[in-house]
């Protein structure tokens, strides 16, 4: 049988078309560079350059499959340009939603984030049936919530779906821009100081990038369409999440808090600085803001639904740190 997986280049897509094409499915993968060191390699995956921004490449890429994964986006929070974030996000997955109808696939597994619903309201768990009780906080956000308003408005057409909302993954796999807590395990590895905002009792939802492949493959089967499953592991706050990754990597960091306001205030002089001389922006209190705000979630419609399971956190960062140490 015959997939197509876009985005594979990237930390979800990569490990998916690699766990795809070991279960002997047929994996188109479109990549927009051949040369790219994050290309997945596997006798049963054929590599198709094009952009999901390119009707063409996408409608050819989809021709004679049965299911389309389509976790291709922009997520560079850095960026200060909309259409960045809206012509991969909202028109590429129109592409791909417009392909794959034309094409008459037997479903779409569209890659989201759990990011679209918001924070979550102090520790109370984000859920499926949430409504966002606040406005979006930047334009990744926004355009992968118009994204999945295409992927319902396709399934009214005809397209069969469904839609996962996907926490914060971590685990092995290509070192790529969203990969924050394999970043935090490394720096916890071979610094000696860890300067972090004190805002360490924000709790978070963390996700085995396993569980996140498996749940793709599962969303295969189930007759329910047009379905939002959100994706995720345990809850934890920084502050345990950083204990837990010093005792298990036994590392003698010495984690020093500094003032979130003036840490906000320091970052955005700087980047003011750098915008006046024309270099790249680094990390931005956008960015900031959006990784200190409460997203706790369950995953219980997905255990109900798809029979997904949760690798529990501990053992999924015993097995990333393993990988890690492999890796510099």
């Amino acid at each position: 049988m015959k997939v197509l997986v876009t985005g594979a280049t990237g930390y979800i897509g990569h490990q998916l078309a690699l766990a795809l094409a070991n279960r002997d499915y047929e994996v188109n993968a479109l990549v927009r560079d051949l040369n790219s060191s994050k290309i997945p390699i596997h006798k049963n995956i054929t590599l198709i350059k094009g952009n999901v921004c390119d009707y063409q490449s996408v409608e050819s890429a989809s021709k004679y499959c049965s299911y389309v994964f389509h976790t291709a986006a922009y997520t560079n929070l850095k960026s200060e340009k909309f259409d960045n974030f809206y012509n991969t996000n909202v028109l590429g997955t129109e592409n791909i939603l417009k392909a794959s109808l034309y094409h008459k696939v037997k479903k779409v597994i569209y890659t989201s984030t759990l990011a679209v619903y918001g924070p979550s309201y102090k520790r109370v768990s984000i859920n499926e049936n949430q409504p966002r009780l606040v406005s979006y906080s930047n334009d990744y956000e926004l355009t992968k919530s118009m994204s999945e308003e295409l992927v319902s408005e396709y399934h009214k057409k005809g397209l069969s779906s469904v839609t996962l909302n996907v926490t914060r993954v971590y685990g092995p796999g290509p070192k790529t821009f969203t990969g924050g807590v394999n970043t935090l395990i490394s720096k916890m590895v071979k610094n000696d100081f860890l300067f972090v905002p004190s805002k360490l009792d924000v709790t978070a939802n963390y996700v085995f990038i396993d569980d996140v492949v498996n749940a793709h493959i599962l969303a295969m089967k189930p007759a329910k369409t047009n379905e939002k499953y959100i994706i995720g592991g345990e809850n934890m706050s920084y502050e345990a999440l950083f204990k837990t990754i010093k005792d298990l990597t036994k590392s003698k960091i010495k984690i020093i808090k500094i003032n979130y306001g003036f840490l906000k205030m320091c970052f955005s002089i700087m980047n003011t600085i750098q915008r006046i001389m024309g270099a790249s922006l680094g990390i931005t209190a956008k960015v900031i803001d959006s990784l200190f705000v409460n997203r706790c979630s369950t995953s219980q419609k997905a255990i109900t639904d798809l029979g997904y399971s949760i690798t529990p956190l501990k053992n999924g960062l015993f097995q990333t740190i393993n990988y890690l140490k492999f890796q510099s």
